[in-house]
């Protein structure tokens, strides 16, 4: 499997094995902050053979992950710009598979209509204005009608940092004070931006939209600072999406 082209390539921080380890450890942070890994609206309405999409799937460890404490009968399809750091295949259990696929391009029309339901989860680094509406475009031909989306993002532009219970942590407002020169640079150099949810899941045709605010503690190795998620789900009818 080829990788990406380096013309393509959206994610800075690097495909090296430290930041697939990085990835592990950041998934099992935010899963055990936000509780799940399909809110429950969503999971109690999935067909007993349900076909679920993973856009963005980096490692493929929430995939991995799910299928772990989901029907066998559900198959599992992760998609990336990168090969590079996908957990290998022959660790994969036998109804999960990983492939190419650029969620800013338009998928291949022979995955249209074909999931019940997408979940993205993390891809802001790779985001910016007008990049919301056509990713969001592009997913939504992935689903069936009646299918459900769940997208989650941090909100790192009202994220603070607080003191680990170390004593040689590094004080609270020095990480707020990083966190918001970073920010500083990611708006001026990728155009970062957070969405407003519900406007945009709702104008592009979704209904049933619910927002899932949460906050994170303290958890291992991540006990500098906080972490936030916002959870977006909805259940898409079918008919056209955004032009």
């Amino acid at each position: 499997m080829a990788a990406t082209h380096k013309d393509d390539e959206p994610y800075w921080l690097g495909r090296a094995s430290v930041e697939q380890q990085r990835l592990i450890k950041q998934h099992h942070v935010w899963t055990r902050s936000i509780g799940y890994l399909v809110h429950p609206t969503i999971a109690a309405t999935l067909p007993e053979n349900a076909r679920i999409a993973d856009i963005g799937t980096g490692t493929g460890i929430w995939l991995t992950e799910l299928s772990k404490v989901s029907p066998p009968t559900y198959q599992f399809h992760g998609y990336d710009i990168s090969a590079e750091q996908f957990l290998p295949a022959d660790t994969l259990p036998p109804n999960v598979s990983l492939s190419l696929g650029d969620f800013k391009k338009p998928f291949p029309e022979e995955l249209h209509g074909t999931f019940d339901f997408v979940n993205i989860r993390l891809i802001i680094i790779s985001m910016g204005v007008g990049v919301w509406e056509s990713t969001l475009r592009n997913v939504l031909t992935l689903l069936k009608p009646g299918g459900s989306i769940q997208w989650t993002e941090g909100n790192f532009f009202v994220s603070r940092g607080f003191r680990g219970v170390d004593p040689t942590s590094t004080g609270g407002h020095f990480l707020t004070c990083a966190q918001i020169q970073l920010n500083t640079t990611l708006q001026k150099r990728f155009g970062w931006n957070f969405p407003d949810w519900a406007k945009l899941l709702t104008e592009a045709g979704l209904e049933r939209v619910e927002e899932d605010v949460t906050t994170a503690g303290v958890y291992g190795d991540w006990n500098g600072g906080s972490v936030c998620g916002f959870e977006e789900f909805g259940e898409y009818k079918g008919g056209g999406v955004l032009g």
